[in-house]
């Protein structure tokens, strides 16, 4: 029987000062929750840092690193007052580091809607890739991804009221077809004031739309949709009255507005497992 050979070392683990490790260009996270930074501030002062930082190299040269993944950890080490800090140090092309702190950071699921558009749109950007190509590597399907992009269209001041007031992703894509800032601005604090859930709020907008000119109404959340919609909302309806924990939900492509229904394949012993999907 052959013996193995010796383990070969891989990514080893140095101490970098925290003063040559640069914030990566690629960081699509913009807020950071001081009280959860101070959580796990006090985690490492107690147990040590369990999982080093990841850094490249300054391709310009000098005792300088780019941090390519653990922006929280390192943070967290700076607040303590730590003068070093384990990191691994990896050769990566410029792209690939992009790839790697986006994907990090999605996998946390705490970026907003807009710091989520704003790394993607950045990565391909600077890695010159398609849309379809950052969709594969992302593992995302290319009409979220298109969906997300779409909301960089709204003015960074509408940006940043609904991210502080906490309106999520679908009320966002709704204001898009409203013109102008301060018209969408005005919706959105209207929206605020009387607590409108995402589907009142498509409703209210539609309302502001008005009808195109031709008799059309402007494309997105229209009201011959909902009429559409409608015999299928309630046949969703009535799967949950009978106890089935079925899912519905409407995205908007660039030319198709999408209603996805999806039953849980144990749902029922009787029915076989759908998802259908109605487009418009």
């Amino acid at each position: 029987m052959r013996m193995p050979g010796r383990p070969k070392a891989l990514n080893q683990v140095v101490s970098l000062p925290v003063g040559s490790i640069l914030p990566s260009p690629h960081q699509p996270r913009r807020d950071f929750n001081l009280e959860e930074l101070d959580t796990l501030a006090r985690s490492i002062s107690q147990n040590g840092l369990l999982s080093p930082i990841t850094v490249r190299k300054d391709p310009a040269g000098g005792n300088r690193y780019f941090l390519i993944a653990g922006e929280r950890r390192l943070l967290a080490c700076r607040r303590l007052g730590y003068e070093e800090v384990p990191a691994i140090i990896t050769t990566v092309p410029e792209a690939n580091a992009a790839v790697l702190t986006l994907i990090e950071n999605l996998h946390r699921q705490d970026l907003n809607c807009f710091e989520e558009a704003e790394g993607i749109y950045a990565l391909m950007k600077e890695s010159g890739l398609s849309q379809q190509k950052v969709c594969a590597m992302l593992a995302k399907p290319q009409p979220t991804v298109a969906n997300k992009l779409r909301l960089l269209r709204l003015d960074p001041q509408v940006r940043q009221f609904l991210t502080d007031h906490g309106i999520g992703e679908r009320i966002a894509r709704a204001l898009l077809p409203l013109e102008g800032a301060d018209r969408q601005l005005r919706a959105a604090r209207h929206i605020l004031q009387n607590q409108m859930s995402a589907r009142q709020a498509e409703s209210y907008i539609s309302t502001l739309l008005g009808p195109r000119k031709g008799g059309r109404r402007a494309m997105g959340y229209l009201r011959d949709l909902r009429i559409l919609f409608s015999p299928v909302d309630k046949a969703v309806e009535e799967i949950k009255r009978c106890g089935i924990s079925v899912q519905a939900q409407t995205t908007e492509e660039e030319d198709f507005v999408c209603y996805t229904i999806r039953v849980p394949k144990k749902a029922s012993a009787k029915a076989a497992p759908r998802r259908e999907t109605v487009s418009a």
